[in-house]
């Protein structure tokens, strides 16, 4: 399907059962490709600490946090109680990282205001040029996903928590396997800054990263 044959589009309502959660939606079907962002939103961090330590010890600590929520299990208060420590929407959460993460590249910038086009000629950048896509910045991407899994893990962990508290369930296997999933995307970010960087910041933040 072609993003421009708009009479073809067909709208569409969803229902999608997602663990605890239930979400309708409607809207019309488009190419995944036309819909993707290659720029994350802004969260409205400033970068004035990127790359520095004290830019990556809020995240450190927060890993920590995460994983104590995940140690406190089967004690649903008391993994609920840890996890309030944790930055409650998304915007705050995903904040902390991008005070630390790499700026976003002029190419990415240029690919979220081009998407259209970049779509249509698949990155075509001249005869024998390779495609405008190629050689993004692989750390960049890397740390804006991880990012992005850290949060959906947490957030799911919290309405499962909800949901346990709520029907007085002692089942926490899937709520360990949230956090456990959380833990596992925040290592894979904090793997990505300098060694000697994630030691002082380890350190500071007293844990240890697998």
């Amino acid at each position: 399907m072609r993003c421009a044959v708009v009479s073809n589009l067909v709208a569409s309502a969803l229902a999608v059962n997602v663990g605890r959660r239930f979400v309708v939606a409607h809207g019309a079907l488009l190419p995944a490709r036309c819909l993707a962002r290659n720029l994350p939103e802004s969260t409205g961090a400033t970068g004035a600490s990127r790359g520095d330590v004290t830019a990556l010890v809020p995240i450190v600590r927060l890993r920590s946090a995460v994983e104590a929520s995940l140690g406190a299990l089967p004690d649903l208060k008391e993994a609920t109680k840890i996890l309030e420590t944790v930055p409650a929407t998304e915007r705050d959460f995903k904040r902390l990282f991008d005070e630390f993460s790499d700026a976003v590249s002029y190419k990415q910038r240029f690919l979220d205001s081009n998407a259209f086009l970049v779509y249509y000629t698949q990155g075509f950048d001249g005869p024998g040029r390779p495609s405008i896509e190629a050689d993004l910045n692989e750390r960049e991407t890397r740390q804006y996903g991880s990012r992005n899994d850290a949060w959906i893990a947490v957030d799911d962990a919290r309405a499962e928590l909800q949901y346990l508290l709520t029907e007085g369930s002692g089942d926490t296997a899937d709520l360990a396997a949230m956090l456990g999933a959380a833990v596992d995307a925040l290592d894979d970010y904090l793997r990505l800054a300098p060694p000697a960087l994630l030691a002082e910041a380890a350190k500071e933040g007293r844990v240890i990263i697998r």
